[in-house]
C-alpha cells in the first residue's frame, strides 16, 4: 500500500485523479468451512479496474482478523466498482471461491468512513470492509516533493476555502491536514539481518503507509500526504516500522500528535507501541492543518467518529491499579471540598462562617440565572490572561518533572500465571478477565470525567477552553435579555420536533459529545513529546537521556 503521492498525480492520457480510495479489510465472521479439520485458510482479492490486491491468507480460522488497508488511484477511468471476493487457499492445488460482491463507490460520500458489509447468502458468515474516498480534484493534483510554487498556491486555496466568511459554504468539511514525511534518523542496527524502515501515518479512519527504504538506518522519504480532518480534536499517529520477510513487521517507534499540536517542522523522538516509553528512532515532519473554527465548534457537539481500526483494549492489572488511584484521589479531593462546607455550616470557623452566610444571602437575592455563565466564562478568560502572562503554567505537552500525574503510578505488573489445566478453570479466568475489564473501562470512563472538566479550566486544550469562554459569554448574554422559560419551553419544542420528523432518531448528549474531544491525563501523557537536541532547520527539543530518565 502506498502513500498519496505524485507518482499517480496529474494525468495519463484521458485519465484523470480524482483522489485516493483506502479499503481496508477489517475481519469475517462465521466463515463456511473448508477444511478437513472444519477450519479455513481464507484471503480477500480486490479489484479497481486494472488495479488488484490480495490480503494476507489467515490460517486455520473462521473468524479471521486482517485489518490491512490498500489504496486505490479513483481515476476517471477507473469506474465506480469495487470487485471483492473470498478464496479459501489451497496449497498445491486451485483455490476456492467462497463468495465474492461488488462495492458501488458512486454512492458512498467522498472524505466520510463508511463501514459496507459483505454477507453470504443462507449463512452467517459476515465480511468487514471500511472504506474512505479522499477526493482531490478540487485542488488541481496531488504531488510529490512540491515546489514551493505549488505550494504556496495549495495553500492560498486551502485558506480561501477555510476562511471565516466562508464557513456557511460547505459546513460539514472542517479542515484539511498537510503531512510532510521527510526522513527518519537514529535507528538502531539489528545483530541479525537489516533494518527495511517504513512509516505507517493514520488519522480517525485513514491510514497511509510510506514505502520501504531498504537496509537503511537513515531512511529519507520526501513525501506529502493529504487527509481530509472531519475533527478537529483528532490525534495523527506516525509509527515508524521495520519490514520483515519470515516473521510479522517489528514497530520501532510511535507518537500521538494532536491535530491543534501540528504546525511546521519537528523533529519527534519516538514512544514505544503502548507510548508509554522510549522507542527506537526520530521522525522529522513537516504538519500544516487548515480548517475552520466554526465548523470546528459545531462538529465537537456531535458523536465522535468511531475509530475501527482501533485494536481493543486488553485488561492489564496496572492500568486497573492507575484508575482505582484515579477514583481514589478524586474521592478524597471531593472529600475534602465536602468536609469544608461542613466546617463551614457547623461555625467551626465563626468569621468564616459568618462570611459564608452573609455571601450566601446576598448571592442568592442579587444574582441573576444569566450571571452564572457569565462569571464562569469571566473565569475561564482570566484563567487564560494569567496563563499568558506568564503567572500561571502552561500545558505544553512536552514530558518534565511537573507533568507528573496527580496520582501515584504504578508500573506494569504481571501476575505469575498458574496453569490451570481444567477447561473449567480456564473458562473461569476468561470471566474474570472479562468482568475485570468492564471494571477497568467504568473506572477509566469515571476518572476521565472529571479530569477534562478541570482541564477546560486549565486550557490544556486551547480550542476547547477558548471555544467555552465564548459559549459562555453568548449564554451569559442570551440569558440576560431572553427569558429562561422561553429557553425551556423552546428546547422542548425542539425535542418533541426531532422526534415527530425522525421517529427513529438516536438522540445524543451534546455535553458528553464535547467531553469526548478533551483528552483525559492519560491520554494527555501519550501526547507528549520528548525533547532532544535542535538540529538544523528543526524545531528544538530536551536531551533524549533526560527525557528517559523522566520517563524510568
Amino acid at each position: 500500500s502506498s502513500g498519496i503521492n505524485a507518482e499517480y498525480g496529474g494525468t495519463k492520457g484521458q485519465e484523470k485523479l480524482l483522489g485516493i480510495i483506502q479499503l481496508t479489510v477489517i475481519e469475517g465472521i462465521d466463515l463456511p468451512p473448508m477444511n478437513s479439520d472444519g477450519t479455513c485458510d481464507p484471503y480477500i482479492k480486490l479489484q479497481l479496474g486494472q488495479q488488484q490486491y490480495e490480503t494476507k491468507v489467515v490460517q486455520s480460522t473462521l473468524n479471521p482478523k486482517w485489518r490491512e488497508t490498500f489504496e486505490f488511484r479513483y481515476l476517471s477511468t477507473s469506474g465506480n466498482v469495487i470487485q471483492a471476493s473470498l478464496w479459501d487457499n489451497e496449497v498445491g492445488l486451485t483455490d476456492n471461491i467462497i463468495g465474492d460482491t461488488e462495492i458501488d463507490i458512486s454512492k458512498i460520500t467522498p472524505n466520510k468512513p463508511f463501514k459496507y458489509i459483505f454477507g453470504l447468502d443462507n449463512t452467517n458468515t459476515k465480511i468487514s470492509f471500511l472504506i474512505k474516498i479522499l477526493k482531490f480534484a478540487e485542488l488541481g493534483a496531488t504531488e510529490l516533493q512540491l515546489q514551493k510554487e505549488i505550494n504556496d498556491a495549495e495553500s492560498r486555496v486551502l485558506t480561501e476555502s477555510y476562511a471565516l466568511a466562508n464557513t456557511a459554504n460547505d459546513i460539514t468539511n472542517v479542515g484539511y491536514l498537510i503531512v510532510k514525511l521527510i526522513r527518519a534518523t537514529n535507528i538502531p542496527n539489528k545483530r541479525v539481518g537489516t533494518v527495511d524502515p517504513f512509516v505507517v501515518i493514520e488519522i480517525e479512519n485513514c491510514r497511509s503507509i510510506s514505502p520501504v527504504r531498504e537496509n537503511c538506518l537513515e531512511p529519507e522519504w520526501n513525501l506529502t500526504y493529504r487527509f481530509p480532518i472531519n475533527d478537529y480534536h483528532s490525534v495523527l499517529c506516525l509509527s515508524l516500522w521495520d519490514e520483515e520477510d519470515l516473521v510479522s513487521n517489528s514497530i520501532l517507534g510511535k507518537i500521538a500528535i494532536p491535530l491543534f499540536n501540528c504546525h511546521g517542522l519537528k523533529k519527534y523522538i519516538l514512544k514505544d507501541a503502548q507510548l508509554k516509553g522510549i522507542g527506537k528512532g526520530e521522525l522529522i515532519v513537516e504538519t500544516t492543518v487548515f480548517y475552520n473554527p466554526v465548523r470546528a465548534a459545531l462538529r465537537t457537539f456531535t458523536p465522535k467518529e468511531e475509530i475501527i481500526l482501533k485494536e481493543p483494549d486488553k485488561f492489564e492489572i496496572g492500568l486497573l491499579q492507575r484508575d482505582v488511584k484515579r477514583i481514589t484521589a478524586q474521592v478524597e479531593i471531593a472529600q475534602d471540598v465536602m468536609e469544608g462546607v461542613d466546617n463551614i455550616i457547623r461555625w467551626r470557623s465563626k468569621p468564616l462562617s459568618l462570611f459564608s452566610m452573609i455571601f450566601f444571602v446576598f448571592a442568592v437575592y442579587y444574582v441573576e440565572l444569566w450571571m452564572i455563565p457569565l462569571s464562569l466564562g469571566i473565569t475561564l478568560l482570566w484563567s487564560h490572561i494569567f496563563r499568558r502572562l506568564g503567572l500561571k503554567r502552561f500545558e505544553n505537552w512536552i514530558i518534565n518533572p511537573a507533568s507528573r500525574p496527580y496520582y501515584e503510578r504504578l508500573k506494569d505488573s504481571g501476575g505469575d500465571g498458574e496453569s490451570a489445566g481444567f477447561s473449567a478453570k480456564l473458562d473461569k479466568m476468561k470471566a474474570v478477565f472479562t468482568t475485570a475489564e468492564g471494571i477497568q473501562k467504568g473506572l477509566d470512563a469515571g476518572a476521565s470525567i472529571m479530569e477534562k472538566f478541570s482541564h477546560i479550566g486549565q486550557w490544556k486544550c486551547e480550542f476547547i477552553s477558548l471555544m467555552c469562554t465564548v459559549i459562555m459569554f453568548v449564554a451569559g448574554i442570551a440569558l440576560y435579555f431572553i427569558s429562561i422559560r422561553l429557553v425551556i419551553i423552546v428546547w422542548g419544542l425542539n425535542k418533541f420536533r426531532k422526534f415527530y420528523l425522525r421517529p427513529n432518531l438516536v438522540d445524543n448528549n451534546e455535553l458528553a459529545d464535547l467531553l469526548s474531544r478533551i483528552p483525559s491525563f492519560p491520554e494527555i501523557e501519550k501526547y507528549r513529546q520528548i525533547r532532544t537536541r535542535g538540529v538544523k532547520g528543526v524545531g528544538s527539543v530536551a536531551v533524549a537521556g533526560a527525557a528517559k530518565q523522566l520517563l524510568s
